[in-house]
């Protein structure tokens, strides 16, 4: 690697990359992420455009659909689907603005908010789901074998 007499560094003077990745692992890797972002942008351009839904509201809303009687804490809804603080009271705002949810102070803790998926926002959310399930398929799941999926499905499914 050849670097120009401007950039003041020695390669030799660096120290090296500690225990650096495989050529597998890292094209793994990258193949991962490029793949995260491909989807999860093309996820929030098409839930933009045909339900005026951003990803992190479809995923507050489908993190609400499977919690007992649709309702949870701010934070745990954050925490799910991990965003700031700040964040979910801003998605949290423009859900309750579009009658998707309610959100209540906690009767047990008045330090916290209580979030309930509305009948409106079920609605809204099966909507969505169509846009989100074709998109995944297209861009994630049209590109395996049936064996890749049972692999990978395998793979993610182990416990931690």
């Amino acid at each position: 690697m050849k670097l120009s007499p401007s950039s003041g560094r020695n390669p030799r003077s660096e120290p090296p990359e500690p225990n650096p990745f495989t050529d597998q692992e890292f094209q793994v890797w990258r193949g991962f992420l490029r793949a995260h972002r491909t989807i999860t942008d093309e996820l929030n351009r098409r839930l933009l455009r045909k339900h005026d839904l951003t990803l992190l509201h479809y995923g507050v809303l489908i993190t609400l659909i499977t919690a007992p009687n649709r309702r949870l804490r701010m934070t745990d809804i954050a925490d799910r689907v991990l965003t700031s603080p700040s964040g979910m009271t801003r998605a949290i705002a423009r859900l309750a603005t579009d009658d998707l949810v309610n959100r209540e102070q906690d009767e047990n803790d008045r330090r916290s908010f209580l979030v309930t998926l509305t009948p409106h926002g079920v609605r809204r959310l099966r909507e969505a789901q169509v846009t989100h399930h074709a998109c995944v398929r297209e861009l994630l799941f049209g590109k395996l074998t049936a064996d890749d999926l049972r692999g990978l499905a395998a793979l993610y499914d182990r416990p931690a």
